[in-house]
Formats: structure tokens, sequence, C-alpha cells
């Protein structure tokens, strides 16, 4: 772990400034200093690991399908005994389990709509208001009507970093309408496509 030396004597020339005056010989306030200032420098490095740490094990759990989730979850369940680290773990892989099954239905919903291509699907959803709707949507048609790789940059980096904070959501061309609009796959109810019905819990 590299620590930044300068930074560690620039706050125990801080608790120097504080203290000077109190009678205490200036070796030993230095020496005091020091040895505060490298403890709190050591305990924000060990946090940052710590969250470091958490944050590879989020992504990893992240990349793993639901069923993979689901046998170590049952595996855990199973012993007698588990410790807390055991039971923080079986916490993690059950909140694991559950966005990796929301992820996969939504997936599903994804390639569902898209396998309609230029022909015509209907989705039925929730909008955020809470009233139900029906759309009629054809897939392949959006393209025609966005940029894609001839926008700006700019636009496109918009775009791509939506994409990433709302994985949820899917955009569409409403049939109807005319128009680009955006789905939230989780509030999806009903495809019909290809001939065929899909009906889907919401929770």
């Amino acid at each position: 772990m590299h620590y930044d030396r300068a930074e560690i004597m620039k706050a125990a020339w801080v608790i120097v400034r504080r203290f000077h005056g109190n009678g205490e010989p200036f070796k030993s306030l230095m020496s005091r200093a020091l040895v505060s200032a490298w403890d709190k420098a050591r305990q924000k490095a060990s946090v940052a690991r710590r969250l470091e740490q958490s944050r590879r094990e989020a992504e990893t759990l992240a990349a793993r399908t639901s069923s993979q989730l689901a046998a170590e979850t049952t595996d855990l369940d199973n012993r007698s005994y588990l410790g807390h680290e055991g039971q923080e773990k079986l916490r993690a892989l059950r909140a694991a389990h559950t966005a990796a099954c929301e992820r996969e239905a939504q997936e599903a919903k994804r390639a569902l709509i898209d396998s309609a291509r230029g022909r015509f699907a209907s989705v039925t959803f929730t909008k955020k208001d809470g009233t139900e709707r029906v759309m009629r949507v054809q897939p392949a048609t959006l393209k025609y009507h966005v940029k894609g790789s001839a926008a700006s940059e700019a636009a496109q980096k918009a775009v791509q970093a939506r994409a990433e904070r709302h994985p949820h959501l899917m955009p569409l061309w409403d049939a109807e309408a005319q128009a680009p609009r955006s789905v939230n796959l989780a509030t999806i109810s009903r495809i019909a496509v290809n001939g065929a019905v899909h009906e889907y819990a919401i929770h």
C-alpha cells in the first residue's frame, strides 16, 4: 500500500501547531503527532482496502448466473454452522441471487421483443403513474430513427451512460405514435410476439 508521506507529515504538523505551547517538548510532540498521523493514514488505507475488496466481491457475484448463486446459497443453507462471515456471505448471495433473477428475466424479455425484428409486437407494461399501457412496437424500425454511430461523440457517450445507469430500460419504436419510447422491462406483464403470448407476474 502506497502512503503519501507528504500528506502524513502535513497532518503531523497540523497536530504540532495545535498543541504547540502546552509545555510538551517539541521532539516529544512531533513524535506523538507523527504516530497519530500514521495511525490515521493506516486506518484510511484499511478502509479503502475493505471497500475495494467489497467492490470486487460484488462484481464477482454480479457476473454469476442465478443458478450458480442458488446452488451456493443452498450449500450454505444446509450447513449446521456458519459463523458471522458465513452469515454475511449468505446474505450477499441471496441479494445477488435476487438481482440475477431480475436481470435474467429482463434480458429474456428484451430478447423476446427483439425477436420480432421488423414485425410488430405488443407489449403491456405499467407506467410510472401506475396505469397500464399496451404499446404496439416494431423493434427493428428504431434504428432508422436514431443517429447511432452518426451521432456526435458526446451524444454517443450520453446514450451509453444512460444505458449503463438504467439497464432495465429498453428503447422501442412506438408504431402507433411513430416515436421512440423507453419501456421499463421490469414492469412488462405481457408480450405478444411471433404468434405467441407470454405473460409475467409483476412484483
